[in-house]
């Protein structure tokens, strides 16, 4: 497709305007030259596109039509497109008609039409740099509908010295190690750069809370690709990392150097998921930082597009990271595949809807004081009704965590903070325990400083995973989470401290996992039977049932509707009698029941008065008594 653009002119339409003359004549000699027989008809004029050809991929636009936000460019370009297919329908033939790839309609609609809808709906609050941000992932993600990825095998990279199995380790192939006694092989010339040869992607960075994750979300849902995977870079990095080791134990690894086995990881992985969406890009382990270049190479090579959400520019991951410069070559590389783009937004959207209420309702409670402290042993209780399971252990990769308390009829488990971040764990281990509880308890977290630096940066990863896996988190604190990284500062203008850059993030998912839309998504992510186990029916708190409400009340509306009120009677059900089977006759017996004033709805006062009276909640349900399991 070829784009004639008119000069902007303040005062005058397009169609007039004197500079639009010399276009409009070098489209119709541009026409000419493509159809000999086309003359004045080849020409067709419509109020929203003043030039369009029959023949030929050829848009003419004057500068109303193009002077517009970017965030609208691809919606002009689609909107261009229709005289051209009504002229089209008129007779003409169209062969290019639909094969550019941004005309082409995305099932569900694209991400920008995506985060229009949530945003009509009053679900978002209107947001320029999100437009922005969500411009380019629309345009990305219509760039992409039926591309293919060449798939070709990795050339470009530098090759390495096999590892000798004497000694030296995986990584020593990186360093030029290897602990033989071999001479090193003679320096080769450095290849030249890849480039991309498919869609570019996008590097998406800003501050926490700018609805980068939230984008990400919509890209990847909206993204017409069967071979996509949406990670966090954290859990990417540990499963490229155990196949290595699986590799490395295999009979190919005893002839493989390390860059032939991170290749063939790259290789494996690409056949799974081209297009890649990673939330947290950052880099803080040498491990991950060497192999970096080289399994993007292939990636990349292969016709990788990948989109990444960080919290800083390319240019500062791994900053002042032990042996850096190892790490620097893949920056460009990172540059040249991705589009960087700095979001910029001013407002952090997670602290606009923190949950408030009574003190009890709390689950991040400060200071931690003796109070404080019974307070969280209470909601303990309540959740596992004395069932606990002392001293067990959790086992992650070959590594065992010690659980100190664990509940024996739900997925809950107790956590002190020395647990958890005074002892060598890592990404993995506390990935393993958000898996493994959906509500984890964490007691006497400290007021911390940079001579806590270890644990500073657990607790950080901490957060990271249990956010990730949307962990309910209660925990005791000796300050609020804005106050709780004591930094001086001298501290904060040295820069050399990557855990004062990551606390921003951590201070604001501790306050959104506080909110209650966290806790709402939190609780409806359980299957019923584990949700429940949390609950004496018989006997229900008035934390129990705000938190049951949270569960059933899916849209937020501030009432039930009648095919929520029957999500929670079958609960009810399952829980009291086994099954879920609930009959017509029952549910319509029990929705007279509950609803008070007939209005087809379910308010929180009728919904508590029911569930208050144990009595009313078991006769209710007695119509399904008998119904099979």
């Amino acid at each position: 497709q070829v784009v004639f653009v008119a000069a902007p002119h303040p005062s005058r339409r397009a169609a007039e305007m004197p500079s639009a003359r010399p276009l409009r004549r070098a489209t119709q000699q541009l026409l000419a030259s493509r159809s000999r027989t086309a003359d004045s008809r080849g020409l067709a004029s419509s109020s929203t596109l003043p030039v369009c050809s029959r023949q030929a991929p050829l848009v003419f636009l004057g500068s109303s039509q193009w002077a517009q936000p970017q965030r609208q460019h691809q919606r002009r370009l689609r909107s261009a497109a229709a005289p051209c297919s009504a002229v089209a329908a008129a007779g003409a033939t169209t062969p290019w008609a639909g094969a550019r790839r941004g005309f082409a309609s995305i099932p569900g609609g694209g991400p920008m039409q995506r985060y229009q809808e949530k945003l009509a709906a009053g679900l978002l609050q209107k947001d320029p740099r999100q437009e922005v941000a969500m411009a380019k992932l629309d345009d990305l993600c219509h760039r992409i509908v039926g591309y293919v990825p060449s798939g070709r095998p990795a050339t470009a990279a530098a090759p390495a010295t096999p590892s000798a199995p004497s000694g030296g380790g995986f990584f020593s192939g990186f360093f030029g190690g290897g602990g033989g006694s071999k001479p090193a092989p003679a320096a080769k010339k450095e290849p030249a750069p890849l480039k991309p040869t498919g869609p570019r992607g996008l590097y998406l960075w800003g501050g926490t809370g700018t609805g980068k994750t939230f984008m990400m979300d919509i890209f990847h849902e909206a993204a017409p690709v069967e071979k996509k995977r949406r990670i966090h870079f954290h859990e990417w990095m540990i499963d490229v990392n155990e196949r290595l080791n699986r590799l490395q134990k295999g009979r190919a690894a005893k002839q493989a150097s390390a860059d032939d086995l991170v290749a063939q990881v790259a290789a494996e992985m690409m056949g799974e998921a081209w297009l890649l969406c990673f939330d947290e890009f950052q880099v803080t382990h040498i491990s991950d930082a060497i192999i970096m270049k080289r399994i993007f190479s292939v990636l990349f090579e292969r016709g990788a597009v990948v989109v990444a959400t960080s919290n800083r520019p390319p240019e500062d991951l791994y900053l002042n990271g032990l042996n850096r410069p190892l790490f620097l070559p893949f920056i460009p590389m990172l540059k040249d595949f991705c589009e960087v783009h700095d979001i910029g937004a001013e407002v952090d959207y997670r602290l606009i809807s923190t949950a408030d209420g009574e003190d009890d309702l709390r689950v991040y409670i400060s200071p931690n004081g003796e109070k404080e402290k019974a307070l969280l042993e209470r909601k303990w209780e309540r959740l596992c009704k004395g069932d606990v399971l002392p001293n067990s252990q959790l086992e992650a990769q070959g590594r065992k965590i010690a659980v100190p308390r664990a509940a024996v009829h739900s997925h809950v488990a107790w956590f002190n903070f020395k647990d958890l971040c005074d002892k060598p764990l890592g990404a993995a281990d506390y990935l393993a325990v958000a898996a493994a509880f959906h509500t984890v308890f964490i007691a006497d977290v400290p007021k911390l400083t940079l001579q806590e630096r270890d644990q500073v940066r657990r607790f950080i990863t901490l957060i990271d995973a249990l956010y990730d896996h949307q962990t309910k988190v209660i925990l005791t604190a000796d300050r609020d989470p804005i106050t709780l990284f004591e930094v001086s500062e001298a501290e904060r203008k040295d820069g050399t401290f990557d855990e004062i850059f990551a606390w921003d993030r951590t201070v604001s998912r501790l306050t959104e996992m506080q909110s209650t839309k966290y806790l709402s998504e939190a609780a409806r992510s359980m299957v019923s039977s584990e949700f429940m186990s949390q609950f004496n029916v018989r006997s229900l708190s008035d934390e129990d049932m705000k938190e049951m409400w949270m569960r059933y009340d899916r849209d937020d509306s501030g009432e039930l509707d009648m095919d929520e009120l029957r999500h929670m009677l079958e609960d009810l059900l399952e829980k009291q009698r086994g099954h879920r089977n609930l009959t017509d006759d029952a549910f319509d017996s029990c929705a007279k029941t509950i609803d008070l004033n007939s209005d087809g709805i379910v308010s929180y006062d009728e919904f508590e008065t029911y569930l208050k009276d144990y009595s009313l909640v078991s006769s209710s349900l007695r119509d399904s008594r008998n119904a099979p399991a």
